[in-house]
């Protein structure tokens, strides 16, 4: 059986070369098994251990059995440190918490040495508890296909193998390892999954595990294969900060569900973003602020605008302004030509305000700036980010849009400012 397992390690690490091997290591029976192949191997590798402080003496004691261990077969050894009550008195979920710190720890050594993979130590055990969390919390396919074998920088070499497969070959190999006593509590909801709710489930569908791995298996193959289509229109999201109401149709369930997460936001707005679509223009969807980059999406006419969770302020436009004596052959189309003799006091850039009018160019009478918004289709939340150029007493263009005619230049003109906007 050892050979066996040492055969399709090899296989597997020559799938993954790499000039340096990190092997997360907590002390546990899978981490330490999983160093024993890769010290087995003989591959260049280096230990990465988080103590994160919680159990007092045996936390220590598991820090102090790794070291020995790597002390014994002289292989190097980074420990982080760290007090988890201590960040938790502000609030948070412990797991999380203890998540997101492991995998920054992992990352700064990923990046000091580019040739390089972490290896982890998830099995096939951990896969299904994986599927039923997730499956637990409304996940989409990227959720419930579960964990991949390479994921980026990250490699689980295990996964193929049952926790009982691994602990008979723990017996083969004589691999000492250490019992973590917080994975007996079923306060933590995977240990409930995995202590009570799995088995009892297998028990009575003994065929239960192998439909999930088939299923992981097929949603893995689905999401290989629309992979591109889902990141171009994330991509297309982030740059455009809309989505037209068409495209939106005609993406499926599953896409627009990892779309959302890519995005971070929650999943089950994939079925109110659909009923957005048929309401009124000025509707919005607004969620919890958290790691998103949007905070709310709005209904436009014929689109969904995305409004940034930290929204930049409109960077107000500039202008140079220079007299000229003659209106040139050919015009501009960022500079405007006025007249001198009508421009009253200095020339300002503001941000429009309700109420305010102008004359535009081809019309008799005045018109109000938020109606010439509205006419060129400006998107609501667009419209705080318009300005116009006034002078102390009219307002002699919205920028970008409309210009005022009783400031114009004309060939009767005789000191004329030519104004370049610049935005």
């Amino acid at each position: 059986m050892r050979n066996k397992y040492l055969t399709y390690f090899q296989t597997f690490v020559e799938k993954y070369p790499a000039a340096q091997y990190f092997v997360a290591v907590s002390g546990g029976h899978d981490s330490m098994l999983l160093l024993e192949l890769c010290r087995s191997t003989s591959l260049p590798i280096t230990v990465l251990h988080v103590n994160y402080q919680l159990r007092g003496e045996e936390s220590k004691g598991d820090q102090v059995f790794v070291a020995d261990y790597c002390r014994r077969h002289n292989i190097p050894m980074h420990v982080h440190r760290i007090d988890l009550k201590e960040q938790l008195t502000s609030g948070g979920n412990l797991q999380q918490l203890a998540r997101k710190e492991r995998y920054a720890f992992f990352e700064t050594h990923l990046n000091q040495v580019p040739n390089s993979y972490l290896m982890a130590a998830q099995h096939q055990d951990d896969q299904l508890e994986t599927f039923w969390l997730q499956l637990y919390r409304g996940a989409g396919l990227s959720g419930l296909q579960g964990m991949l074998e390479k994921n980026g920088r990250i490699l689980r070499p295990l996964l193929p193998f049952s926790s009982l497969e691994l602990k008979q070959l723990s017996k083969e190999m004589n691999v000492s390892w250490r019992e973590d006593s917080s994975n007996q509590s079923t306060k933590y909801l995977r240990n409930l999954f995995r202590l009570n709710l799995i088995p009892a489930l297998e028990q009575e569908i003994p065929t239960l595990r192998d439909s999930i791995q088939r299923m992981q298996g097929i949603f893995q193959s689905t999401l290989e294969e629309n992979q591109a289509e889902i990141e171009a229109i994330t991509e297309s999201i982030l740059k455009n900060k809309t989505i037209t109401s068409d495209e939106v149709v005609h993406i499926t369930d599953f896409k627009l569900v990892e779309v959302l997460k890519s995005l971070s936001i929650p999943a089950v707005f994939a079925k109110k973003i659909l009923e957005l679509l048929h309401t009124e223009a000025g509707k919005q969807l607004i969620w919890k602020p958290n790691e998103c980059p949007f905070q709310s999406i709005v209904k436009e006419r014929d689109s969904l605008r995305f409004l940034p969770t930290n929204p930049q302020a409109a960077i107000t436009p500039t202008f140079h302004a220079q007299l000229i004596t003659e209106l040139p052959s050919v015009f501009d189309k960022n500079a405007l030509f006025l007249d001198q003799s009508k421009v009253v006091g200095d020339l300002y850039v503001r941000p429009w305000t309700k109420g305010d009018r102008m004359q535009p160019i081809g019309l008799s009478g005045s018109k109000l700036i938020s109606d010439i918004l509205k006419d060129d289709h400006v998107p609501t939340s667009e419209k705080q980010e318009r300005f116009v150029l006034c002078d102390d007493e009219k307002i002699i263009c919205c920028i970008g849009h409309r210009i005022d005619r009783r400031s114009i230049a004309s060939k009767q003109s005789k000191l004329i400012i030519r104004v370049e906007i610049q935005q």
